[in-house]
């Protein structure tokens, strides 16, 4: 009977929100360091998307999977149980707006914190330091202005606003599934 792997069900439940929704409190932190050291920026960048890719994707899908078991172990009814019925909404709105929107986000911001065609010069950049001349990168901003281009802003942007709705909507999701408060 489905009944006697309840347990199971819920252990896997309880430990795949843990992997799946644990890392995702990481990335505002990694996006910081990343724009405070923007030499770094791909690696936060690569990381980010590894992260999201191998393991908040894979293990919210597998949230699915085991919130599916879990109501049809207990027996309970979606369309009359309010709460798990509104969690379940939100957690569909979370999960496809990480596939179409954060990841596609995140692997754009990959492309653009690459480094540029051809890569940096031999040797690093530069003289090395104390050997005279300037500094290692041309001592100034790329040519063309400093700071980083529009779009690398408005891709971090989004991505930043749509972790905080993401993190709006598992708080909600975790508080009607912990309180079942109708």
């Amino acid at each position: 009977m489905l009944r006697d792997w309840v347990p199971l069900f819920l252990f896997l439940h309880v430990m795949g929100a843990i992997v799946a929704f644990g890392p995702s409190f990481a990335l505002p932190l990694i996006g910081a360091a990343s724009a405070r050291e923007p030499q770094h920026a791909h690696f936060g960048a690569v990381l980010g998307e590894i992260i999201e890719r191998r393991l908040i994707i894979p293990f919210a899908l597998l949230q699915g999977v085991t919130g599916v078991l879990l109501i049809l172990g207990l027996g309970l009814d979606l369309l009359n149980t309010r709460w798990l019925l509104l969690g379940t909404v939100l957690y569909a709105i979370a999960i496809l707006f990480a596939i179409f929107v954060q990841a596609r986000s995140g692997a754009r911001l990959v492309e653009l914190t690459q480094m540029p065609p051809g890569g940096p010069p031999a040797g690093g950049g530069g003289p090395p330091p104390g050997a005279g001349g300037p500094p290692a990168g041309g001592g100034g901003p790329p040519a063309g202005g400093g700071g980083p281009p529009p779009e690398l802003l408005e891709t971090a942007r989004r991505l930043q606003m749509g972790g905080i709705f993401m993190t709006v909507l598992l708080v909600l999701i975790v508080i009607l599934m912990t309180t079942k408060p109708f």
